[in-house]
């Protein structure tokens, strides 16, 4: 959950994004000149308490498919790793004592919304090609923070302070987005129709 280091440093969730993970997109984490994680501190892990799923899960790799299936690889360790690595215990023992669960219930949500707008609005809108995160209103997905903190405004509602509650309320503005996005595109389909029928 990006938006736990993002409060640690007193930052939102977009200017995280674009400070701490390569080219800002969000999805890697940025690495120092010498290769090292971008959080790797003379101490170690700077970020350790509010780690993101990826750390949590590491060595493993976590798989979910759209049918649900979910299954995980492991990655041999990177040289620099420190740790022991066994093949006692189980996956589940491991991501309990990660703290992992919880990251992923909260991915879990945001993939379901993905498979969602997926359905929703067809595989021409969520293309292969479509790198950017903005919709054409300028919103940035990626941004919880933007995205509430425009929402309330325009509102007049308070921010919610909990986490939980910021993620129920960005997957919601998450949801109405391509709803009305899917509502206009009927529409503009409706029109194209009748304009094709008019003589």
């Amino acid at each position: 959950m990006k938006w736990r280091g993002s409060r640690a440093r007193q930052l939102s969730t977009g200017e995280f994004r674009k400070a701490f993970t390569v080219d800002g997109q969000g999805t890697q984490l940025a690495q120092k000149d010498d290769g090292r994680c971008v959080f790797l501190g003379p101490q170690g892990c700077e970020v350790h308490a509010d780690r993101p799923l990826v750390c949590r899960l590491y060595p493993l790799g976590r798989h979910l498919r759209t049918d649900g299936l979910e299954f995980f690889t492991r990655h041999e360790g990177h040289p620099l790793s420190e740790g022991e690595f066994i093949d006692r215990g189980t996956v589940d023992g491991f991501l309990d004592a990660q703290g992992a669960k919880p990251f992923m219930a909260a991915q879990d949500r945001y993939f379901e919304w993905l498979c969602w707008a997926h359905d929703q609005l067809g595989p021409a809108a969520v293309s292969s090609d479509a790198t950017s995160t903005e919709p054409t209103d300028g919103t940035d997905l990626l941004d919880m923070d933007g995205m509430i903190a425009r929402h309330c405004a325009a509102t007049g509602k308070a921010e919610p302070a909990d986490l939980d509650d910021r993620l129920q309320l960005h997957l919601q503005l998450l949801h109405d987005l391509v709803a009305n996005q899917g509502d206009q595109h009927a529409t503009e389909k409706s029109q194209d129709r009748q304009s094709e029928a008019a003589p």
